[in-house]
């Protein structure tokens, strides 16, 4: 199967992680902020124009398109969600000889040390009085942010394990046969 074949460990996936984590958080975050404060002014205004109502006009077209942009707070979760679980399908695919051990170890702890800076700069933007907010309500992804240390070093420590041992092997291969 030419998708397993050849696979090449990749030690970067905990830093994208954490990257892409924080990167979908914030820019939803903007989005959901941006489109709050548009239906705050869009809502308050209050005239008619001919024999239409402004406010019913804004009910109508809207307001359905402002309560789609909930579900920004379920997929940023479900994003980041689904890359912790391709890490671990990606270093099951991977064939990883034992030596790598090593650069793995010091990668990770690296990337660790990387998730408690972004996770202190989320925790700052939580706090933030304008910005804040919105964050908070993003509850799923927050969780995993302010958590994000810990979630390092066990998707760390779960992909080295499943890339180093011999799980996806076949026999052929685990005895150094040509």
């Amino acid at each position: 199967m030419k998708l397993i074949k050849n696979k090449k460990g990749n030690y970067t996936g905990v830093f994208k992680f954490i990257i892409m984590a924080f990167a979908i958080t914030i820019f939803f975050g903007i989005m959901y902020y941006g489109f709050t404060q548009l239906n705050t002014t869009l809502t308050s205004v209050t005239f008619d124009i001919g024999d239409t109502n402004f406010t019913s006009i804004v009910e109508k077209t809207w307001s359905p398109v402002y309560d789609s942009y909930d579900s920004l707070k379920t997929l940023s979760y479900v994003l980041i969600f689904g890359m912790l679980l391709t890490m671990l399908t990606s270093a099951w695919l991977v064939k990883r000889p034992p030596i790598f051990l090593v650069i793995w170890v010091i990668v990770s702890a690296v990337s660790v040390i990387v998730a408690v800076y972004i996770s202190n700069a989320y925790l700052l933007l939580l706090n933030n009085v304008d910005f804040g907010s919105t964050l908070q309500s993003f509850k799923g992804s927050s969780y995993l942010l302010l958590n994000l240390p810990a979630i390092a070093v066990t998707i760390s420590l779960f992909s080295g394990l499943i890339s180093l041992i011999s799980l996806n092997r076949s026999k052929h291969e685990s005895e150094g046969l040509p």
